[in-house]
């Protein structure tokens, strides 16, 4: 009886099980990470491949003026569940626009012998049970066959956004360019803007939004300029984002576009879109056309621009200009927010002339889109060429 009983249980009740590799840490996946004994917010921990020594990458945002030099990384070891701490190379991108804050990362060299299942960071004086862990992406390095071959990033979406009609337009067009996926870091938006990211999220599938609560931990700014919007960190942490998306999806897409939703880049003369920094072409509206196709009467209830009928322009006169790019972000080490700061050994970036692309840029009523007719005319499809940074 005594046996039957010892067999019922072991077969048909699942045993806990302790593997080695649990540390036995506190593990989260959310962003926004705050390392205790410092003002430092970690967003997410990456492998990084493309240095001499394996290493961990944790990206945060860091306090400029902070002396962080005794900063230790604990990584949890995923072959026997053991922790070890190393020394973390500090990195203050130089993009802060004069906020207190900026991007920063930290970088741990992982000794041999351990395979990092988690990553934290430990400051000066800190206990190792005070630590939170992050688990660390990107363990699979990939240099072909990427799930994904076109992805957009969209950061940030704040202040309640509300575009609704120009954000779809902008998506649809997107799609016609070829991409497969389009991230949006959302921090806020309007229920009408909620309904529509859950439509393209669950239902299409192309649209992925992850959350950004920057505001519930700093003092964010607006605005690019403290002088502009006093604040902590710049623009929302649109630089922050822009990092932690070329390397959240560095393995996961062969081509990563980083965009803003009132943003297009059009291929012209023929539908070539190259790989490539693209110079926007900042336009005031002089007219914009009523009587159009692209004016549909069941468009008229929904909230935002239609950029659809803005199709003719006057170049800007302020000679202000600025670029937008398509990057391969396995050469990337660190973004700004119309640039790559830092290439990884042997990227560049090469700039496009307006005869094979241009960026049309929509701000509320005062910008318009170049070639938006032109291209949904004419364009039947999208050939990638192959123009790396």
């Amino acid at each position: 009886f005594f046996g039957l009983c010892f067999f019922f249980c072991c077969c048909f009740f699942p045993r806990s099980h302790q593997s080695r590799d649990q540390c036995h840490v506190k593990v989260t996946s959310n962003p926004f990470t705050l390392v205790h004994g410092s003002k430092t917010l970690l967003l997410n921990a990456f492998y990084e491949h493309r240095v001499a020594k394996a290493s961990v990458r944790l990206l945060g945002i860091v306090r400029r003026e902070e002396d962080t030099a005794q900063s230790r990384c604990v990584l949890c070891c995923h072959d026997d569940g053991r922790l070890v701490t190393v020394v973390a190379e500090r990195n203050t991108h130089p993009s802060h626009y004069f906020f207190p804050y900026s991007t920063g990362d930290f970088l741990c060299q992982i000794p041999h012998g351990c395979q990092p299942r988690y990553a934290g960071l430990m400051s000066e004086n800190i206990n190792q049970a005070d630590i939170t862990f992050l688990p660390v992406l990107n363990q699979a390095e990939r240099q072909s066959s990427f799930p994904l071959n076109f992805t957009v990033c969209l950061t940030t979406m704040f202040n309640n956004y509300n575009n609704v009609l120009q954000f779809i337009q902008a998506v649809e067009l997107y799609r016609l360019l070829g991409a497969q996926r389009v991230i949006v870091y959302k921090n806020s938006c309007s229920p009408a803007m909620e309904e529509v990211l859950r439509y393209y999220s669950s239902q299409v599938g192309l649209v992925e939004v992850l959350s950004w609560p920057v505001d519930a931990h700093l003092n964010v700014s607006s605005s690019w300029l403290p002088s502009l919007s006093p604040g902590d960190l710049h623009y929302y942490g649109q630089i922050p984002a822009n990092n932690d998306c070329v390397y959240r999806y560095m393995y996961q897409t062969r081509y990563l576009l980083m965009h803003d939703a009132d943003e297009v880049i059009l291929p012209t003369g023929s539908c070539v879109c190259l790989h490539a920094r693209k110079k926007n072409r900042i336009a005031k509206i002089t007219k914009k056309r009523q009587r159009t196709k692209f004016n549909r009467p069941e468009w008229a209830g929904l909230p935002g621009v239609n950029f659809l009928l803005h199709v003719l322009k006057e170049p800007d006169g302020s000679g202000y200009t600025t670029g937008k790019l398509i990057l391969n972000p396995r050469s990337v080490l660190q973004m700004e927010v119309h640039a790559v700061q830092l290439h990884n050994p042997g990227g560049h970036t090469v700039k496009v002339s307006s005869w094979h692309g241009r960026g049309g840029f929509l701000c509320g009523c005062s910008f318009i889109h170049s070639f938006i007719q032109f291209f949904i005319q004419n364009c039947s499809f999208v050939v990638f060429t192959c123009f790396l940074l």
